[in-house]
């Protein structure tokens, strides 16, 4: 029996996509759970769009979910490297074993002739293949083509047979591969294509299950016809489903943020997304909805994985990410806002302020829209203080004769003068409210006054007159 090893093989050519975060952290739970290994493996096959601050963004992200890997870029391993870009030198030489043993070719047709040979087939209604014709090409012609200028594409000779394999979640699947003839895997320019080249990397890498999204199932037949030329065993397959947005469509731009990334600069908790991602085309065995990865690891069951559309809500998100903001410990809590603020603020005051936003904020970036006035006196006022100046002066001398500093005192206090003035208690508090935060909304009034100190609190109310 094979060690369990698994891989995720993201393109740097973009930040990580929710997709691809679903998809490595069903590879790492079906590694981690069969005390496997699992392997990231950048492809940036693509030289033009891929770019080094879009792998970077990879790495952290996955790292920020608490998805680490045994072997990566970063970190090297036994089958180094890991970036599709270096491993040149590994393709050719498969590629040249699969000539030398005839079951490969060069293939000298230009996109013309190829364009020419796909209409007629189409004219003639029929399924548009190769017909093959440069697969026993005379040495005098090949020669002449390569005088000529020509360089040749290599193509695997296609047996043209009906390949089975067994999809670890949508079961068997039977493909005629005659309808696609034989194909390109390699460029003119002698680079592999990215079929061969996953299919290459997965038998130097040892990888033993290809767990990936629905997008790459049509490459399985072609994959299967490689690994049986070069006579290596393949890995099981399993395609997992797109992540969908509310509307049933594809997971895109159109729906908002598509990157972890961005999910994390607005304030979201890494244990929320993974719970979240978690339940997404799986159901825990015994139908909890908050787990941690360690709960993940140990109750993962490929054969649980639904083929289905997992719908991706942002509002489903946000009650996760309240739930865990709420299940938080204070110093956890004032530690995440501190870090997500980027350490501007006195990370002892936001401890302090807390317990008053806890229950009131879902993603941490809720945080300054309620609290920004425990840290700068505000600018501006939700409401005109012209006509009450008699009032906010014995509110401040109210305030100003207490000899214990407390939310108990002031409100108190506060509310033995609205008695006494004979004011409504609503409008009496929304006043001394706003002149304290600048809001008509904000945490609770009389804890925030303990915590802004009886001298600022003063020292607002002159301010405001």
């Amino acid at each position: 029996m094979r060690k369990i090893r698994c891989r995720v093989a993201p393109s740097p050519t973009g930040k990580l996509h929710l997709g691809t975060a679903h998809t490595a952290l069903f590879n790492y739970l079906f590694a981690k759970h069969n005390l496997g290994d699992f392997i990231l493996r950048i492809d940036d096959s693509d030289r033009e769009r891929s770019k080094k601050e879009f792998e970077k963004d990879i790495i952290d992200s996955l790292i920020w979910l608490g998805i680490t890997w045994d072997e990566g870029p970063d970190i090297g391993g036994l089958y180094s490297p890991y970036r599709q870009s270096e491993r040149g030198s590994i393709y050719k030489k498969y590629l040249d074993k699969l000539l030398k043993e005839k079951k490969a070719y060069y293939c000298y047709c230009s996109k013309e002739e190829l364009e020419k040979e796909r209409q007629e087939l189409e004219a003639k209604k029929i399924a548009s293949k190769y017909s093959g014709k440069c697969r026993n090409r005379s040495f005098a012609e090949k020669k002449r083509f390569e005088n000529d200028g020509r360089k040749g594409a290599i193509r695997l000779i296609n047996p043209n047979k009906k390949v089975v394999f067994t999809d670890l979640i949508r079961g068997e699947i039977t493909v005629d591969t005659s309808l696609f003839g034989d194909f390109v895997i390699a460029r003119s320019d002698g680079s592999a294509l990215l079929n061969f080249a996953a299919t290459v990397d997965d038998i130097e890498m040892k990888i033993s299950h290809a767990i990936r999204g629905e997008d790459f199932i049509n490459m399985v037949p072609r994959q299967l016809l490689i690994f049986e030329a070069l006579e290596v065993q393949p890995p099981e397959f399993a395609h997992l489903s797109f992540l969908y947005a509310p509307d049933k469509t594809k997971l895109s731009k159109r729906h908002g943020a598509t990157s972890v990334s961005e999910y994390r600069e607005m304030g979201y908790l890494p244990e929320a997304m993974i719970n979240y991602l978690g339940i997404l085309g799986y159901s825990m065995s015994d139908e909890r909805e908050f787990f941690n990865l360690q709960d993940l690891i140990k109750d993962f069951d490929i054969k649980r994985v639904q083929k289905g559309m997992p719908i991706f809500s942002v509002d489903k998100l946000d009650w996760y990410n309240g739930n865990y903001i709420r299940r938080a410990q204070n110093s956890k809590l004032k530690t995440q806002i501190y870090e997500f603020l980027g350490r501007k603020y006195p990370e002892d005051l936001i401890g302090k302020t807390v317990p008053l936003i806890q229950e009131r904020i879902k993603k941490l970036s809720d945080y300054m829209p309620l609290a920004s006035f425990f840290f700068e006196k505000p600018d501006e006022y939700e409401m005109d203080f012209k006509d009450k100046k008699s009032l906010l002066d014995k509110m401040s001398e109210r305030l100003g004769n207490l000899t214990v500093w407390s939310a108990k005192e002031i409100g108190n206090e506060m509310q033995k003068l609205c008695n006494e003035l004979g004011l409504k208690t609503g409008e009496f508090f929304m006043i001394l409210r706003v002149a304290i935060t600048g809001k008509k909304i904000s945490p609770p009034l009389n804890e925030s006054m303990e915590i802004l100190g009886k001298e600022e609190v003063l020292g607002r109310l002159n301010q405001v007159k």
